[in-house]
């Protein structure tokens, strides 16, 4: 039986701060006699102005004031996160923080030329607004969310995309867990094939849909388990939304056993936050996007291109259900099997008109895996990174293309 809500509420704070207890995190060393990490959280703010408004600003905020740090030994420890174009950035390290008050929540930022600027918020919930003052009164409007200090931990490592010629790679993708998904899974296994699942967090194991333990038997299986969103619902493009969607979803992933930095926008987005064009990722959305996740499969760039015209950051996607006729289907795999392509292949399960409609499909997939002429992977880091050496163990990572750069706080 499912619990009430207000006591699931509860099951998951004790999840979280259960996950904090096994987290070293990105945090730096705490100051040496402090308390555990359980009294901060990490905030993520955007800051609506100036140099700022193409970032997000990570801070690991004290939950208390603590007599070892400044007037009133509240912690505030900028950290680092990524532009949208995957460099470093960390717009407040410079600055030394000092809590104006008991309540931490206005700051006086001072830089080292003596120059302050002021940070005043109020919270509701887990979510701040406010404004940061400059010197000359100027106003930018802030937005953040808190989050339990163990989410900085989901800190993506910085992917290097593998450049050159490279054989055809495919991905077949799941999306929202749904109950459907079980027959077409088990039609993927007989047929040696895996796929990626698209994971909205909060509806796993509602109504029909696949449960938290049947996703990590299908990942047994060999296929890949991703973050979706938390709700998948039609949602605002206002910044607490999108920072909880995102950081919220990624930190529920970990917290159920399923870490990833892999995230697959849903489609009911909309207004800024429907990923149709690289423009719409270059500023502080794609920033966010950058420094929690590896990969984001949204709609920023066309599919069927070769892999060096896709980033990482917005590839997209064909859909061969919701009513693709066969012969469009054709054509896609006949793009998709060409040389240097990294082609992601959507199935809405729920939308099939039967279960065998795309066993046909499946066939072509799997007599290509078998010629070795098309590389099919089940997850879309494994779209850009290079292919496993002809003699390695299938149950090898292999060179999964990744290299992982610690930020420094």
């Amino acid at each position: 039986m499912t619990p009430p809500v207000k006591y699931r509420r509860r099951l998951w704070s004790i999840v979280l701060l259960l996950s904090v207890a096994c987290s070293g995190g990105l945090f730096a060393p705490a100051p040496a006699g402090s308390s555990h990490l359980a009294s901060e959280h990490l905030w993520v703010f955007h800051i609506d102005g100036g140099a700022y408004a193409a970032h997000v600003q990570l801070v690991a905020i004290g939950d208390h004031a603590r007599p070892i740090r400044s007037a009133t030994g509240r912690v505030f420890r900028p950290l680092a996160s990524r532009a949208a174009d995957g460099s470093v950035t960390n717009d407040l390290a410079a600055f030394v923080a000092t809590a104006n008050d008991s309540t931490g929540l206005r700051w006086t930022l001072r830089r080292p030329d003596g120059n302050a600027l002021q940070l005043a918020y109020t919270i509701a919930g887990d979510t701040a607004s406010g404004a940061l003052t400059l010197p000359d009164g100027t106003r930018y409007a802030v937005v953040g969310v808190r989050f339990d200090s163990a989410a900085a931990s989901l800190i993506a490592p910085t992917f290097v995309p593998v450049s050159g010629s490279q054989p055809p790679v495919v991905m077949l993708r799941l999306d929202d867990a749904r109950g459907t998904d079980r027959d077409f899974l088990r039609r993927l296994r007989a047929r040696g094939l895996t796929a990626e699942i698209a994971v909205p967090t909060r509806l796993v194991g509602r109504g029909n849909n696949l449960t938290w333990q049947e996703l990590g038997e299908w990942r047994a299986k060999g296929m890949g388990i991703v973050m979706h969103s938390r709700f998948h619902l039609k949602s605002s493009a206002h910044e607490q939304h999108l920072i909880a969607e995102i950081v919220g979803g990624f930190a529920e992933m970990k917290a159920h056993g399923f870490a990833t930095s892999i995230f697959v926008q849903p489609g009911s987005w909309g207004d800024s936050i429907y990923f149709d064009s690289p423009t719409k990722l270059a500023r502080w959305r794609g920033a966010l996007l950058r420094t929690f996740a590896t990969v984001s499969e949204c709609y920023a760039y066309q599919p069927l291109l070769a892999r060096s015209a896709i980033s990482p950051l917005g590839i997209g996607h064909v859909t061969i259900s919701d009513g693709a006729s066969d012969a469009r289907i054709r054509q896609y795999w006949d793009v998709a099997q060409q040389p240097n392509h990294a082609t992601v292949i959507l199935v809405h399960t729920f939308r099939l008109r039967t279960k065998d409609q795309l066993d046909w499909f499946l066939n072509l997939v799997a007599a290509a895996q078998a010629r070795g002429t098309v590389r099919v992977v089940a997850n879309s880091e494994a779209l850009f990174a290079a292919a496993p050496p002809p003699l390695e163990p299938p149950d090898s990572l292999g060179d999964s293309g990744t290299e992982i750069q610690l930020p420094t706080p």
